[in-house]
C-alpha cells in the first residue's frame, strides 16, 4: 500500500507534463482552424478572406514549425503568459481566478461533507444493521448511489427553488447559492462512502484489538470512534480523493444547471465557442487540481494508515 502511494505521487511530474503537452498540442489534435475560429468570433459578419486569414495565423504563431510553436506555448505558459480569451479578450488569467475559487469551494466543500456524511453513516449502519437507521441509512445509501448529479440538480430546482421557493436556483451571491449545488454533489460520493465504511467496520469489529478492547470495559461511541473508527478512516480516504476527478466533472455539470460561476461552466462554454486559449489553461488546471487532491490524499494515507508505518519500519 505505501509503495503504491509513493508510485503514485512519483509519478504525478510525468502525468502533469503529459497533460501539459496534449493541452498545448490541442488545436493541432482537434484539427480546428484556429484563424477560422478567431475570425468567426471577433468579425462574425466577415468573408474568411485568405489575406486576414493568413494576419490571424501569423499573430497566433501558427506559421511557424510545429516544434516551434509547442516551445513558445509551453514557455509562456510557464511564465505566467496564458493569453488571452477569443470571445471575449479578457486575459485567461482573470476568467481562471474569477472562476476557479468558486469550482474549488464547492468541491472541497462536496469532499468535505461527503466524507463526514458517508463515515458516519456508514459507522452507524455497521454498528446497528437491523435496526430502523440502520435500515434507512442502507436504503440512502442505494439512492445516493444511483442517481448521478445531473438528474439530482434539476430536480432540486424543481422542489426548492420552483416549487417551495425557498432556495435560489441561481447564480453565486452568498452562503445559501450553494445549498443546492452541494445537495447535488455529496450523495453520490457519500454514498460510496457509507457502504465502504460500514463492511470495513463490520471487519474491524471483530478484529482481535476490538475484543481487546471490550474486554478492557470500553464499549459505547467511544469503542466505535476510537477502535473501530479510526482503523476504517484509510479506506475512506483513499475512496474520497480516489473519487476526486469524478466529483471534478460533477461539479461542472452542477455549475452548467445552478448557473454558478465555476471553472466547470467557463470550461463548457469555451468548447462551445471553441475558445482554445481557455480551453486549454481549463483543462491544465482541472487536471492539476485532480492531481494534487490525489497525491494529498495519498499522502493522509501514509499518514494515518498504521500499516504504513510499519512497512516504512
Amino acid at each position: 500500500m505505501r509503495s503504491g502511494a509513493l508510485l503514485r505521487l512519483a509519478l504525478l511530474p510525468v502525468v502533469l507534463i503529459g497533460v501539459v503537452l496534449v493541452a498545448m498540442l490541442l488545436p493541432e489534435l482537434t484539427g480546428v482552424d484556429s484563424a477560422r475560429s478567431v475570425l468567426a468570433v471577433r468579425y462574425a459578419d466577415a468573408d474568411p478572406d485568405p489575406q486576414v486569414l493568413a494576419a490571424i495565423r501569423a499573430d497566433l504563431g501558427l506559421d511557424q514549425p510545429l516544434l516551434q510553436r509547442l516551445g513558445e506555448r509551453i514557455a509562456r505558459l510557464c511564465t505566467g503568459q496564458l493569453g488571452r480569451s477569443w470571445v471575449s479578450d479578457v486575459p485567461v488569467a482573470d476568467l481562471l481566478g474569477r472562476a476557479l475559487p468558486v469550482s474549488l469551494s464547492l468541491m472541497l466543500g462536496a469532499l468535505v461533507l461527503s466524507f463526514v456524511v458517508g463515515c458516519a453513516a456508514g459507522l452507524v449502519a455497521a454498528r446497528r444493521p437491523e435496526s430502523p437507521v440502520g435500515c434507512a441509512v442502507d436504503l440512502g445509501t442505494r439512492v445516493g448511489a444511483a442517481v448521478p448529479e445531473f438528474a439530482l440538480a434539476p430536480l432540486l430546482v424543481a422542489v426548492f427553488a420552483v416549487g417551495l421557493h425557498v432556495l435560489p436556483s441561481s447564480g453565486w451571491s452568498g452562503p445559501q447559492n450553494m445549498v443546492l449545488p452541494l445537495a447535488a454533489l455529496v450523495p453520490g460520493l457519500a454514498a460510496l462512502i457509507a457502504a465502504t465504511t460500514k463492511a470495513r467496520a463490520q471487519e474491524v469489529r471483530d478484529e482481535r484489538f476490538t475484543t481487546a478492547a471490550r474486554a478492557r470495559g470500553i464499549g459505547g461511541i467511544r469503542l466505535w470512534v476510537l477502535h473501530i473508527g479510526r482503523p476504517v478512516l484509510p479506506a475512506a480516504l483513499s475512496l474520497s480523493t480516489f473519487n476526486a476527478a469524478g466529483l471534478l466533472a460533477g461539479t461542472a455539470t452542477v455549475e452548467v444547471v445552478f448557473d454558478v460561476p465555476g471553472l466547470g461552466r467557463l470550461l463548457v462554454d469555451a468548447v462551445r465557442a471553441q475558445d482554445i486559449p481557455v480551453v486549454q489553461v481549463g483543462l491544465i488546471t482541472v487536471v492539476t487540481a485532480a492531481l494534487v487532491i490525489g497525491a494529498v490524499g495519498d499522502a493522509l494515507q501514509l499518514a494515518v494508515d498504521p500499516r504504513t508505518r510499519v512497512e516504512a519500519s
